[in-house]
């Protein structure tokens, strides 16, 4: 992987409490720029084993296509297959990202991956969208290499709530829960 330049661009509204930083570097010698936000919100998923509310709750947002943990091997240290490269990309966006925003993910959180939708007609589209995504990659892929982005010891983790579910644009929206 070469070396990851970052640019960001920075926009805010005092009212919403909203911020856009661009992440920008090269995976497999193609520049590629990711898009990322905080925003506080209202947790879009209810749980129903939790008796609290979910209100005014912080909001990372990654606007690419969900990403599952590779299997990695020790020749993984030498060797540059793509989906490690792409993996160690997406971990250095999303850490990027948490120190810009001076994001800090609390013990519950809440993920949520908004997988691309296929090409379909459009009265296909509409059937799917905010529907279960039940095809690969797998949701306790997609979660590993979500907390292993997050954390540098991810065991701190003794709450976490995921869902899978089809959207016309993909993304990853970190919830912190506490």
């Amino acid at each position: 992987m070469e070396s990851l330049q970052m640019e960001s661009s920075e926009s805010t509204d005092s009212k919403l409490k909203t911020g856009i930083y661009t992440f920008r570097g090269s995976l497999l010698n193609e520049p590629k720029e990711i898009r990322t936000t905080v925003h506080w919100g209202t947790f879009p998923f209810h749980t129903f084993h939790l008796r609290r509310e979910f209100d005014n709750l912080a909001c990372l947002t990654i606007w690419d296509k969900p990403l599952p943990k590779p299997r990695e091997t020790q020749r993984d240290r030498w060797a540059k297959r793509p989906c490690v490269l792409r993996f160690r990309f997406f971990r250095d966006i999303v850490r990027s990202a948490m120190e810009h925003f001076q994001f800090v993910p609390s013990e519950e959180l809440g993920l949520v991956f908004y997988m691309k939708m296929p090409k379909l007609s459009k009265i296909k589209q509409a059937e799917r969208i905010h529907k279960p995504h039940q095809v690969r990659p797998d949701l306790d892929n997609l979660e590993k290499a979500t907390l292993d982005a997050l954390y540098a010891e991810d065991a701190v983790v003794y709450l976490k709530t995921a869902l899978k579910i089809w959207s016309l644009e993909p993304r990853i929206e970190i919830w912190n829960l506490k």
